[in-house]
């Protein structure tokens, strides 16, 4: 006699995720890796020591080729598949953070950096579309999410871990990430949207080789098919030029590519990367680690809301509030912060916030914290969420690569604009345009952001 147990169907869609996302932390690790990284190499005691030029080449060095990794990721999985592409990944992935751990110079670390950087660009794509694929309707959404909470737990992984060791050490543990995420999906099934794909490419090959064989005057001419028994032969799927000439493709990648443009200069990683100076000054007794530890924390905390409100609330409604409650915590906090010798010094450090007074207001404490909440709970997670979603079956592949690549794009143009912003313009002013962007975007987003809550995988219109 066996024992038979039941296994509900949303755990099992839940561990065939469960792979990607567990490797999706180490995107979050890649991203968060130079505040650790950084720090330690400009040590006294580095055994590697690197110049302001070689500094800004190591903080950039991932995110240069995201975008192009974003893209050939949406290529492998119409070619490979979504199963296959995302294990080839997970290789790579090991070797640029050996890479990194077993540097003896600071070529090593540019090499590692790079190869993380692609991993991190490869994956979104073939996460996305996998997972959503995957997941039934009612749980998609907060499956989805879940993309957003991996990167923020893998950003506050890599921080605690640099807080107490070294950066060889910390990189070493992060090769571990992929490498685990590699064993869970290998046992994991392909996406049965790719399969039908697969199989549709087979018959249309056999068919047009049956054909081949029909017009060949060597060869006897074949009965036709009895079209009461064989299924109809699906239509080919249509090329990227194609695609370029239909409407419901160039809508979806015209309103998410926006999306990720709002997304990205709402500052989020300008806000997040000066913070701890904004917070410092505030409070000069705060440890730094400290403060990025619980900047970090609230990250996680609010992917973690994220997935709930996904899961209830439409993908809409959800983004408006984000971006409206974004611009409104960046123009209190560009209110809150002054820059009366912006001018003079030209220095990013002094124009962050005038010195601290003994009765300093904590305006920018709490427009920082409420920025954070906003921006988590919607502009972050939405934009990854719907390249999954938003595409029809024909383009989806296309659709996704293309529309994750113009977002990394936006993230290096923000990595590479915002210093220059806060050196000429000033940190208040910049803030105020970030605002100013995420103020539009809510009403772009009002108008144009169609609704994929609940929307059939199946949908190939």
């Amino acid at each position: 006699m066996y024992l038979k147990i039941n296994v509900p169907p949303v755990f099992k869609q839940m561990f065939a995720a469960s792979g990607p996302l567990i490797v999706t932390l180490g995107s979050g690790m890649t991203v968060g890796f130079s505040a650790v990284l950084l720090p330690q190499l400009k040590d006294d005691r580095s055994t590697i020591k690197i110049s302001s030029h070689q500094e800004s080449w190591i903080a950039s060095m991932a995110a240069l080729p995201m975008a192009v990794g974003s893209v050939l990721g949406g290529v492998a999985m119409d070619r490979l598949g979504r199963k296959t592409t995302n294990l080839l990944i997970c290789v790579p992935f090991v070797l640029g953070w050996t890479a990194v751990s077993m540097a003896t110079g600071v070529n090593g670390v540019y090499v590692g950096r790079l190869l993380t950087g692609l991993c991190t660009g490869l994956l979104g794509p073939p996460t996305a579309v996998y997972i959503a694929e995957v997941m039934e309707q009612r749980y998609r959404g907060a499956a989805l999410a879940m993309i957003s909470f991996s990167v923020s737990a893998g950003i506050l992984a890599v921080h605690a871990m640099g807080t107490f060791l070294g950066w060889r050490l910390v990189s070493a543990l992060c090769s571990t990430v992929p490498f685990a995420g590699y064993a869970l999906i290998w046992f994991t099934p392909e996406s049965p949207a790719w399969l039908r794909e697969d199989e549709d490419r087979r018959r249309r090959r056999k068919t047009a080789a049956a054909i081949g064989d029909n017009a060949s005057e060597s060869v006897p001419p074949r009965p036709p098919l009895d079209v009461d028994t064989q299924p109809p032969l699906p239509a080919a799927k249509p090329t990227a030029r194609q695609c370029f000439g239909r409407p419901s493709f160039l809508g979806p990648l015209a309103v998410l590519s926006t999306f990720f443009f709002v997304q990205q200069f709402s500052g989020v990683n300008a806000v997040a990367f000066y913070s701890v100076t904004l917070l410092k000054r505030v409070g000069p007794d705060l440890n730094e680690y400290h403060c990025t530890m619980a900047l970090d924390v609230i990250r996680l905390a609010v992917s973690v809301l994220a997935c709930g409100l996904t899961k209830r609330y439409g993908r809409r409604p959800l983004a408006v509030v984000s971006a409206v409650g974004t611009c409104a915590s960046l123009l209190c906090l560009a209110a809150s912060i002054r820059d009366p010798s912006a001018q003079a010094t030209g220095s990013v450090a002094v124009q962050a916030i005038p010195a601290p007074a003994a009765t300093a207001s904590m305006t920018p404490v709490l427009s920082i914290v409420a920025y954070m909440v906003f921006v988590n709970i919607g502009l972050v997670p939405l934009p990854w969420i719907m390249s999954g979603e938003m595409f029809p079956g024909y383009c989806r592949e296309l659709g996704s690569g293309l529309s994750t690549c113009f977002g990394f794009v936006m993230f290096y143009a923000v990595i590479q604009i915002s210093p220059y912003l806060l050196t000429n313009i000033g940190t208040s002013m910049t803030f105020y345009i970030f605002g100013i962007v995420s103020g539009v975007g809510a009403l772009f987003l009002y108008l144009c952001l169609p609704e994929t809550k609940n929307k059939s995988m199946e949908d190939t219109t």
